[in-house]
């Protein structure tokens, strides 16, 4: 089970049994042949959060009860909030931009990002729909996050991290304190869906994250 090779990840910290024994749904979204391409390195895309309704009966609104409380029901409770919460993610509109940055890189065509990449959400507790993440994140959700991503990079060794949330990434940055992970390269753009910050009225950041795919990801550029 693809678990199992992150099941020790924070185990005897604050989420005592292993943060991926607890949040097996969490896992990142990896292509079983990742690592082994002769077009392209080990390239990880990671995103900020999920979100969940304000209604939904679970345990998420409470930090402590999320990442330590005893398990009573399900923490994500039914199939279709498993689906919204799974990194293998189908039909998510703003990978659409990413995907078509590396297959124009690659200069291939491939059918979803997790095909050529791993994607992986940094922050493990949704948030809720009326609130930001950035309001609603507290001490434990940075101290989870940050020791559930280093553990990850300890055990897949991507050449390359794009973070598509700067919040996430001066997270991540200000939790490692250093832009790079052992020999990983840490970056970041903006999330190709942020109404704000779209990448056809702000195309510097697509042209980054080629850019990024380029130097970084791409074996022979």
């Amino acid at each position: 089970m693809e678990t199992n090779k992150y099941s020790n990840i924070g185990k005897d910290g604050i989420v005592k049994e292993g943060i991926f024994v607890r949040f097996p749904k969490l896992i990142p979204a990896c292509p079983d042949n990742w690592g082994e391409s002769d077009l392209h390195h080990k390239l990880m895309i990671v995103g900020e959060s999920n979100y969940f309704d304000d209604n939904v009966d679970s345990v998420f609104k409470d930090p402590e009860a999320w990442y330590q409380g005893e398990i009573t029901k399900p923490l994500i409770p039914n199939e279709e909030l498993e689906r919204k919460v799974s990194n293998y993610k189908s039909g998510y509109p703003p990978f659409d931009r990413l995907l078509d940055s590396m297959k124009t890189v690659l200069k291939t065509e491939f059918g979803a990002i997790y095909d050529e990449a791993i994607y992986y959400n940094y922050f493990l507790r949704p948030a809720t729909g009326a609130v930001s993440f950035r309001k609603f994140c507290k001490q434990i959700d940075r101290e989870v996050a940050g020791t559930a991503l280093c553990g990850i990079l300890e055990i897949v060794k991507p050449n390359i991290v794009i973070f598509v949330s700067k919040f996430a990434y001066n997270e991540f940055i200000n939790y490692i304190k250093s832009q790079k992970y052992n020999d990983t390269r840490i970056e970041f753009v903006y999330h190709p869906s942020n109404r704000w910050r779209r990448w056809e009225s702000n195309p510097n950041s697509k042209q980054k994250f080629e850019r990024l795919l380029k130097e970084y990801w791409l074996c022979n550029p």
